[in-house]
């Protein structure tokens, strides 16, 4: 059977609540003939089904596996797995939807059972049936930030954040935002999952990164300016060809692993104030995250003094 067959009928066009509704007249007391005629049915159909008492159009001799109502709560099931970071994968839903038929002894395909999962068809089809749902490939989350981010903390950092703007003045061109990123050498992509459509991020939890890094330090401003990257690579002397083609002025150093360090933030600061330039009147408020080379003694004790 084709993904994406056309009807070539016109058979079965009437929509359910009329179907139901001329189902009720008729078991209520009304003519099947009359109402068939008042309602656009034809009689042998709204006479099968008043007889069967299903609603439902039924043309072929295929039939659904699940119902509207197992369907939803698959869905359901879906969302509230995205939700938890959780989402599952096409072979993980397939092998799902598997089980679900099997201990509710429902007819499913008997490739179902050689397979021990539903079949590439009617994934397909079932996507087609629910619009909101699609294959997103998720980012990869760490339970740590899975735990942090909550409503609690969130509202007390943007507390935080604005009784230190108005207590000094901040500007947005004075606010700064920095972060580190790594660059894999091998690639480490996570699946795709079966995610709402329109949903901003979609994460999965995973385990920390591997592979080698180059680690990025990235910095901007609020009101969009960025300044020059900050490269850490995974080798024990600095050379200079590292930094051919990169934005002007990109400064570099490396470390044995390729990742940040306390050291390298303080050095990192120095750059950080050599570009910013604060001053006691004009004072800079630089966000970061709590990682552990952040909280560097020589780093936080650095000159001139930095808002926190």
């Amino acid at each position: 059977m084709v993904n994406k067959y056309k009807k070539k009928t016109t058979q079965g066009t009437w929509s359910r609540d009329v179907m139901q509704t001329a189902i009720n007249l008729c078991r209520a007391g009304e003519s099947i003939k009359g109402t068939a005629n008042k309602y656009g049915l034809a009689y042998a159909t709204l006479y099968r089904h008043v007889k069967s008492g299903n609603a439902s159009a039924q043309l072929g001799r295929f039939r659904p596996t699940f119902t509207e109502d197992q369907e939803i709560e698959l869905v359901t099931y879906l969302q509230d797995m995205d939700a938890v970071f959780f989402g599952l994968t096409r072979d993980e839903f397939m092998s799902l939807a598997f089980e679900y038929a099997h201990r509710n002894n429902l007819r499913y395909p008997e490739s179902w059972n050689k397979n021990k999962k539903a079949g590439e068809e009617w994934l397909q089809r079932f996507l087609s049936r629910h619009t909101n749902l699609t294959l997103r490939t998720p980012e990869s989350t760490s339970v740590a930030r899975l735990k942090g981010f909550n409503r609690r903390e969130v509202s007390h950092f943007y507390e935080n954040l604005e009784s230190a703007i108005e207590k000094n003045n901040i500007e947005a061109s004075r606010l700064y935002n920095m972060d580190e990123t790594g660059i894999s050498t091998t690639s480490n992509r996570p699946p795709k999952v079966i995610s709402v459509k329109g949903k901003k991020q979609v994460g999965m939890i995973a385990s920390a990164e591997r592979g080698q890094l180059t680690t990025v330090i990235g910095c901007c401003n609020a009101a969009g300016s960025f300044l020059p990257p900050f490269l850490i690579f995974a080798r024990k002397k600095m050379q200079a060809r590292l930094l051919d083609g990169s934005p002007p002025g990109t400064q570099a150093t490396c470390t044995p692993n390729g990742w940040t360090s306390g050291e390298v933030f303080l050095n990192w600061i120095h750059f950080f104030v050599e570009q910013v330039r604060p001053t006691a009147d004009k004072k800079v408020l630089l966000i970061l995250d709590n990682h552990e080379s952040h909280k560097y003694y020589p780093a936080l004790e650095y000159p001139p003094r930095i808002t926190w």
